[in-house]
């Protein structure tokens, strides 16, 4: 064993601030990347999970089943004529 202390502490080489930069630059691109890729996955897994339940609802029912989605148009339009001038 060393007898003694050590007279100085070994330090980490420093970056330069374009290195810095650089690496902050791909983490970014990197998150982004990676946030685009599980925002698909969720949509593609909720739209094959709408499709599955229709289909299963479909068979068992003797009329056609269809998904009703909301329209921002008609609703917009029917609430400025509502509405008193």
């Amino acid at each position: 064993m060393a007898q003694g202390q050590r007279k100085f502490q070994a330090q980490k080489p420093a970056k330069s601030k374009v290195a810095e930069a650089a690496s902050a630059r791909n983490r970014k691109a990197r998150t982004v990347q990676q946030q685009q890729l599980k925002k698909k996955l969720e949509v593609g897994i909720r739209k094959k999970t709408e499709h599955d339940v229709v289909t299963k609802a479909s068979t068992s029912l003797p009329k056609k089943l269809v998904l009703l989605k909301a329209s921002t148009k008609k609703k917009e339009a029917s609430a400025s004529t509502k509405m008193p001038a």
